[in-house]
């Protein structure tokens, strides 16, 4: 394959992946995901309504190698309770007849939480730096370990991330209490060295796989 027709496969990717705003749905079809899981990452739903006396909302993506899992975070200040997703790469050696989709499609988990626990997390947030100034400029790729915040807070909006390895990742605070929190915490892929995957170096050099890059801005996710 040419690089000129490689480079169009990526930009058909990400564009179908972040091609439409995210206004709601569920995020966990592969179908819906497909079409808004860059707006989805970006807050753009809640950005839209984030303003002086709504309630705050806080979205939490922990991507470890997009080809590996995805885990999201939502935190609601209305019913004080964490949902949490855990998005499957899935592969075709998964497909069940009576429901294709199945291996794509998230496991899903809400735990309610008491006031004490709420507001330690979101202490954790501002302790991690999730409603200060952004980390301007930084790059968030999929095929690496990072995390992303789309929150808001007091009527505030904040996107920022912390990507690996890097000293604000190692001293974010919040994931080792959103890990606990979670309902199945060994399942959770920690980051590490990324080791050489000749298979997949071989895909990618094909074109074969879905690669992009997300970058913190001044008042959002840049793509």
């Amino acid at each position: 394959m040419q690089p000129s027709a490689k480079f169009s496969l990526l930009l058909l990717a990400v564009s179908l992946l972040g091609g439409c705003s995210y206004n709601g749905g569920d995020i966990g079809d592969p179908l819906h995901r497909k079409f808004h899981w860059l707006s989805f990452v970006a807050g753009d739903d809640i950005a839209a309504t984030c303003q002086a006396g709504m309630p705050d909302r806080f979205r939490l993506v922990y991507n470890a190698i997009w080809e590996q899992q995805v885990r999201v975070y939502e935190l609601d200040s209305v019913r004080s309770q964490l949902r949490v997703r855990v998005i499957k790469p899935g592969s075709l050696t998964d497909l069940a007849l009576t429901d294709p989709l199945a291996a794509w499609k998230s496991d899903d988990s809400t735990i309610k939480l008491e006031p004490e626990p709420y507001d330690g997390l979101v202490a954790l947030l501002a302790d991690s730096g999730a409603f200060g100034p952004p980390a301007v400029g930084l790059e968030l790729p999929s095929h690496s370990y990072y995390w992303s915040a789309a929150t808001c807070r007091q009527g505030h909006f904040t996107f920022t991330g912390w990507a690996y390895p890097s000293a604000a990742f190692d001293a974010a605070r919040f994931p080792a209490r959103l890990f606990a929190l979670d309902p199945n915490p060994k399942s959770v892929i920690p980051a590490g060295p990324m080791s050489v995957d000749p298979t997949w170096e071989y895909q990618r050099n094909r074109g074969a796989v879905t690669e992009f890059s997300l970058r913190v801005g001044e008042k959002g996710m840049v793509q």
